[in-house]
């Protein structure tokens, strides 16, 4: 990848545009998943499982990414196709809002938002890998961790703003009766985000890429990693991540807002808990990766993450709820300040600087795939078993809770496995 070609000025003005990009970005995903989009299915008529199903489209979606290769490895500047996709995934969600109000039946509408919520993470998740390699290539390796670090730290404040106000305002409309303006509301400030991450991307200039004219074969896209045996330990850790943590993803917001009833404020300002600590702890995983390495801040981040999970199964309505969700929230920021970053800069330790789309877009189909299906486990799980109930511990639990503990051991098992297996920039790929 090509570094310094362009001014340091321009270079600076890349890194601030990605900060503006980011914060948009960030805000948009998180008014359309997690309790947000948990809320909105449910004005829907969602249940659960439906829930389940329709909240972990996105990684289905990453499947696509082993055509991408096809087409991005022949361009030398990608930032066109970034916006058309990133831009048309922001539209879509937006249009989300148009169905409450169509004379459907409640599964005509939840059909229809599943296909518009694929379609849109589909062309994002097309552009992702052009993506990471334009902002990789905006910053010296020497310096990524510091940016990065710094990069995800005003993400997060601006992000966790947007979250309590939206969530406010969700609760004012809903106690009023009227939950569906509440919603415009949100789809609104979507709308407008959606604005300023456009003008984000037209705003910067691309550094060429390395880029090879020659069509790429998809048979290609499936055979190359297999030459590389150290990316290959970087996939198997990938694997082990997706279908470890998606079998519970889909459910936390679910299980926020039905079993413990919060409101919108209430887990917002939990969300704000964990995102102070993101604040302060994003700083230093930056500073520590460039000290210790990425293998390190990964294993560590994924220990915290392993945590939570175990954490979130103790969590039940009574006198502990609120003590328990704030030591998950704070872990959690821990954890997820470490691992947004690490993962993201791992993989290039871990893959060969030539035709690297390949290797991004080969991961994210298969850890998609693999994801997805351990989604769909835990979907039907919740589906099968809805009327579980155990105790362990004196504390009751159902479905929900064994599919935090199951993807806490899963977690726990990929920080054993970057200690055990993987090594700090290696000197051969």
């Amino acid at each position: 990848m090509t570094n310094g070609v362009l001014p340091e000025k321009v270079m600076q003005k890349n890194r601030l545009l990605g900060v503006f990009e980011g914060g948009t970005a960030r805000v948009i995903f998180n008014l359309t998943s997690g309790s947000f989009m948990v809320g909105f299915l449910k004005l829907l008529g969602a249940s659960d499982t439906v829930c389940g199903y329709i909240l972990a489209i996105p990684i289905l979606a990453a499947t696509i990414q082993f055509l991408a290769p096809i087409v991005l490895e022949q361009l030398a500047f990608r930032k066109r196709i970034i916006m058309i996709g990133s831009e048309l995934h922001r539209l879509l969600l937006f249009s989300l809002i148009i169905i409450p109000f169509i004379p459907f039946s409640s599964t005509a509408k939840l059909i229809t938002a599943a296909v518009v919520y694929l379609i849109s993470n589909l062309a994002v998740s097309f552009v992702s890998p052009a993506v990471s390699n334009m902002y990789v290539s905006f910053v010296d390796t020497k310096n990524r961790g510091k940016y990065f670090g710094t990069r995800e730290s005003y993400i997060l404040v601006f992000a966790t703003v947007m979250n309590l106000v939206m969530g406010r305002v969700l609760d004012l409309f809903r106690e009023a009766g009227n939950e569906r303006g509440g919603f415009v509301s949100v789809y609104v400030v979507i709308l407008v985000m959606t604005a300023v991450n456009l003008w984000s991307y037209l705003g910067m200039k691309e550094v060429p890429l390395q880029h090879h004219p020659e069509k790429m074969r998809i048979k290609e896209v499936f055979t190359l990693p297999f030459k590389s045996p150290l990316f290959l330990r970087f996939f198997v850790l990938s694997v082990l991540w997706s279908f470890g943590f998606m079998i519970s993803s889909s459910f936390y917001g679910v299980y926020q807002v039905n079993e413990l009833a919060l409101s919108y404020t209430t887990i917002n300002v939990f969300g704000m808990v964990s995102n102070v600590v993101y604040f302060g702890a994003a700083f230093l995983w930056g500073r520590i990766a460039d000290k210790k390495g990425w293998a390190f801040t990964t294993s560590l981040s994924f220990l915290f993450i392993g945590i939570t999970s175990l954490i979130w199964f103790f969590i039940v309505k009574g006198p502990m709820l609120y003590p328990l969700m704030g030591l998950a929230m704070v872990t959690a920021g821990l954890a997820w300040s470490g691992i947004n970053i690490s993962m993201f800069n791992l993989q290039y330790d871990f893959m060969p600087e030539e035709k690297r789309t390949v290797y991004i877009g080969f991961n994210a189909t298969i850890s998609g795939l693999l994801g997805y299906g351990s989604s769909m486990i835990g979907a039907v799980l919740v589906g099968k078993l809805s009327h579980m109930q155990g105790e362990l511990f004196g504390v009751s639990f159902g479905i929900k809770q064994v599919l935090f503990l199951t993807s806490g051991i899963f977690v726990l098992v990929c920080a054993a496995y970057v200690k055990l297996f993987m090594k700090q920039k290696p000197s051969a790929v």
